[in-house]
């Protein structure tokens, strides 16, 4: 039973009403009466006036906001920004701003939520698994062939390259049931292949067509074509089994850039020719997050000019060696054990010596041999035609395994479920948002490198020096305040025309 008591403050004059309920309290074994103040009564009306309630306690705001102002900053200066606000009028910054959180923290969708909360963003809302969902199953293919067009339009490329990749398109069924059935599926069938268009100068993505690997079916209608490309530079690889006549380089009538292994003197001589000097300061870049050495050479060839790139990488160096002895070391276990490979014998040729001593099978490393291979380990050398740029020549090759990385993330445990991704459209449009971060990948790399801070961080110390300013929003205080900056920092900052000092 409830009933309202008026009870008078005799020092302030105030009637105060206070609400009595009568509960029974099962220790005591009878009723209590619990009181509960509601209101002050108005001296002119007589009527109760609830209590106000109590103010909510504002806490301090942490964000990281400088990451994202640097990619403000760079999709604005190469029009990206524009570009897709003319494809998706309605959801471009959304897309953006999922860009940004998949270049940075190369991590699944489903955890975007989390970042969108620590950080500023274009889209400056919360980005949830809801608005994800919806902007994923919205992206039509129309939309993105439009974006290609105008893209193509804005970066206006005199020279382009196609880069062919291939990723986990799905999780394979087939492969899973043959595993438990003895039967045997290629795994191709689970595999997309991606051709990705760039700006032969730049390296800028200007778009992409896909293909799944088992039946040569494009996915997604999109207008995109080889043929609408005029100059289409030449990419070969001796290292996928072509081979080159280095002097047949400079009478190419098409741009052409040839990766070349050390298996021949012209190679060969001008690894030792660079070898004394590599390692000195100034010829150290870092691409792509792979921190190297390079020379450049210019070359002859009956009054016909063309490029040498040396290129010396010290860590692949150490691996390829300890590779390479554990290879050797096997291949002496094999022949002392009188068991074979077949597949064996050129390395048994070219590095072990075999006698036979007192009826014996003795097998010896050829140092020689040996010696002369480990000369080149963590050695390439690219020629070209037209380019004089390292990176130019070298980066659509190292390129490759960092954008599969970044593509092979695509489809994963925490979001093809949250996401739909077992449905064309949504994983076409999870792929079209990737591609945008590698937009953005490219374009900040390219700034790294003209301006020198490639030589001292990758991209990703990059983003870890920028995640760690903090500026803090503190109940009270007009002014922002934010963490102290490094010099390194402030040299990110710089770097990128940021102004750092707080408003």
């Amino acid at each position: 039973m409830s009933s309202i008591v008026y009870l008078r403050n005799p020092k302030s004059n105030t009637i105060y009403a206070y609400l009595n309920e009568s509960i029974w309290d099962p220790d005591k074994k009878k009723c209590i009466t619990k009181r509960k103040c509601i209101g002050h009564v108005d001296p002119e009306t007589g009527e109760i006036v609830p209590n106000r309630k109590a103010k909510s306690r504002e806490c301090p705001v942490v964000k990281c906001r400088y990451l994202t102002k640097v990619l403000d900053k760079v999709s604005e200066d190469i029009r990206l920004s524009e570009t897709l606000a003319l494809s998706f009028p309605d959801d471009w910054k959304k897309i953006i701003s999922l860009a940004y959180y998949l270049l940075v923290t190369e991590g699944e969708l489903s955890f975007a939520k989390q970042w969108s909360e620590q950080n500023n963003t274009p889209y400056n809302q919360i980005m949830d698994k809801a608005m994800i969902n919806e902007l994923l199953s919205g992206l039509s293919h129309n939309n993105i062939s439009l974006f290609f067009t105008l893209w193509k339009l804005r970066v206006q490329p005199e020279e382009s390259y196609v880069s062919s990749i291939n990723f986990l398109q799905s999780e394979s069924t087939m492969d899973v049931y043959g595993r438990t059935k003895d039967f045997d599926f290629n795994d191709i069938s689970s595999r997309m292949k991606m051709d990705i268009y760039f700006e032969s100068r730049t390296n800028m993505p200007i778009c992409y067509q896909l293909y799944n690997m088992a039946s040569g079916r494009e996915m997604g209608d999109y207008d995109v074509s080889a043929a609408s490309f005029s100059r289409l530079s030449a990419f070969i690889d001796e290292e996928a089994g072509d081979v080159v006549d280095p002097s047949l380089i400079a009478y190419a009538k098409s741009n052409l850039i040839v990766r070349m292994k050390p298996d021949n003197d012209f190679v060969s001589d001008l690894i030792k020719k660079a070898a004394p000097s590599m390692t000195n300061p100034e010829n150290y870049r870092t691409l792509f997050g792979v921190p190297m050495f390079f020379e450049t050479f210019m070359q002859h060839v009956n009054g016909k000019k063309f490029y040498i790139h040396v290129f010396f990488d010290p860590d692949k160096a150490v691996g390829d060696l300890s590779t390479f002895i554990s290879i050797i070391n096997l291949c002496k276990y094999e022949l002392e054990m009188e068991r074979p490979v077949e597949a064996h014998q050129n390395l048994y040729d070219k590095y072990l010596i075999v006698k036979e001593e007192n009826g014996k099978t003795v097998v010896e490393h050829n140092s020689e041999a040996i010696l002369h291979h480990n000369e080149f380990l963590g050695y390439s050398v690219i020629a070209s035609n037209f380019t004089r740029n390292p990176s130019m020549a070298m980066v659509p090759f190292l390129q490759r395994r960092a954008i599969t990385k970044m593509f092979e993330n695509t489809y994963n445990d925490y979001d093809k479920a949250d996401f739909n991704l077992f449905t064309d459209i949504n994983y076409l449009s999870r792929i079209f948002i990737e591609f945008v971060a590698l937009i953005l990948r490219m374009s900040t790399e390219s700034i790294m490198n003209s301006r020198k801070l490639n030589k001292s961080m990758t991209f990703k110390q990059m983003v870890n020096e920028l995640s760690t300013i903090k500026t803090v929003k503190v109940p009270g205080l007009k002014k922002q305040l934010q963490t102290d900056l490094s010099d390194t920092q402030v040299r990110i900052l710089e770097t990128f025309d940021i102004d750092y000092e707080m408003d």
